[in-house]
């Protein structure tokens, strides 16, 4: 007899799950909120990408789950509803043959600020037939969102990848030192996107705290030859240096308070004053 009840459960989950649209997600980030969002056994495949643990949040998640390599074909034999892509999947002319085949095709913003992290949440829940799982998703990051913003923390933090490669306004980088109460030095410097941050620049003007992080090919020789420079390594010896972890960095989307969380709980453990 206890069996009833979870047989009954495994039924009205089966039944939600054939109510909503069947789902493939082509794209390491639309995978997140695939994989995080979708009602159990909506989701019948995420790309291979999706089960890197040093790419991907949802890793452990992703293993429950068939992956593809986001070819129009096996989307096809997969028969979804709905595929989640991106717009440089979408660059090569795939989505009008799906759409022959009845396939329906979302593209996926790159956003770099919560607001319009928050409008891809809640466009991804809605198309999944998930609304109240996306505004609830959404509830939960700005109230740690709200946590965060109860210490200030005034230091000026600068992003710098090995190849000098660093980030100033409109990116998600900023967003997360924003959300961590950091100042981003580049973003203060007057400097918007992506860039190089110039090494006379760094010099001259030095910031209280290095953010890092160990995202893909960064770690080669060739590229890592800027951070190899001896005012670069003196620099880095003279200040805090604090290290993220990738997979939570990458996609732009709710992971990124996790990240702020990290680096805020990082900076409160230093004893750095501006």
């Amino acid at each position: 007899m206890r069996l009833a009840p979870l047989l009954a459960l495994l039924v009205s989950l089966q039944a939600l799950a054939a109510e909503l649209p069947r789902v493939v997600s082509t794209n390491l980030c639309a995978d997140q909120l695939a994989l995080r969002l979708a009602a159990p056994g909506q989701l019948l495949s995420v790309s291979a990408l999706s089960r890197d643990p040093g790419l991907s949040g949802m890793a452990a998640q992703a293993q429950q789950v068939p992956i593809n390599h986001a070819g129009a074909e096996e989307i096809i034999a997969l028969n979804p509803d709905l595929v989640l892509a991106s717009r440089r999947w979408l660059a090569h002319n795939r989505a009008e043959l799906l759409r022959e085949h009845g396939i329906e095709v979302l593209v996926l913003p790159f956003p770099n600020d919560w607001a319009a992290i928050f409008a891809s949440t809640r466009l991804v829940a809605t198309r999944l037939g998930r609304a109240e799982e996306g505004e609830a998703l959404v509830a939960e990051t700005q109230a740690r969102l709200a946590r965060l913003q109860q210490r200030p923390r005034p230091l000026r933090a600068l992003y710098l990848r090995p190849n000098g490669g660093s980030a100033g306004r409109d990116t998600y980088v900023d967003t997360v030192f924003q959300a961590a109460g950091l100042g981003n030095h580049q973003a203060l410097r007057g400097r918007a996107g992506w860039s190089r941050f110039d090494l006379e620049e760094l010099v001259s003007d030095s910031p209280d705290l290095f953010v890092a992080a160990a995202m893909p090919g960064d770690g080669s020789y060739a590229r890592a030859a800027y951070s190899r420079h001896p005012r670069v390594q003196q620099l880095l010896a003279s200040r805090p240096l604090l290290q993220l972890q990738a997979n939570g960095w990458g996609c732009s989307d709710w992971q990124l308070v996790t990240s702020a969380e990290r680096l805020a709980a990082a900076v409160d453990a230093l004893a750095v004053q501006p």
